[in-house]
């Protein structure tokens, strides 16, 4: 299955469109663990994008770091980003347990990961520290992001696509 040029971790910037682009594979990719993920991410960002309306930032006794996690999550990466979800329900519906994602990206994926990775990471403390409503992602969905993410970083550097070896299914 191919992702095609759906942007997998979120926008992308003006200098992106035309520059040389690296095929990543993600393969053996678990479906349910995916699911979850997205539902995950997804209620943490909705939770981020209620924060950044309501932010008076001039106003805020808010942590300069949580303003900017409110920020980039709430407002760059408030919107969901373009997903092959048509491909993860064909998966589902065809009863499948993993599936193969191509996508076609630009080198600057590779900062785009080590961003999100970095936006997650702060977000999950926060969830821990019950300062949020979203609950922080289990151990099994931090491993499958990190694999997930990498595998971007390790793929736009010219090493080969390795599968997933976790669990399918939490």
């Amino acid at each position: 299955m191919s992702a095609g040029r759906e942007p997998p971790l979120g926008r992308y910037t003006p200098a992106d469109v035309g520059a040389p682009q690296h095929a990543v594979e993600l393969r053996g990719l678990p479906v349910r663990l995916l699911i979850e993920s997205r539902e995950r991410h997804d209620e943490l960002l909705r939770e981020f994008a209620l924060l950044a309306l309501s932010v008076d930032a001039p106003t805020t006794t808010l942590p300069a770091a949580f303003l900017e996690l409110i920020e980039v999550l709430g407002v760059r990466y408030g919107s969901a980003a373009a997903r092959p979800d048509a491909q993860i329900e064909e998966a589902v519906a065809a009863g499948l347990a993993t599936v193969d994602l191509t996508y076609s990206v630009p080198a600057s994926v590779v900062q785009a990961a080590a961003d999100l990775e970095h936006w997650m990471a702060l977000a999950d403390e926060y969830c821990v520290a019950e300062q949020l409503l979203t609950l922080p992602r289990t151990p099994l969905l931090r491993e499958l992001a990190s694999w997930y993410l990498g595998e971007f970083r390790r793929q736009v550097s010219g090493e080969p696509p390795l599968a997933w070896a976790g669990p399918l299914a939490s």
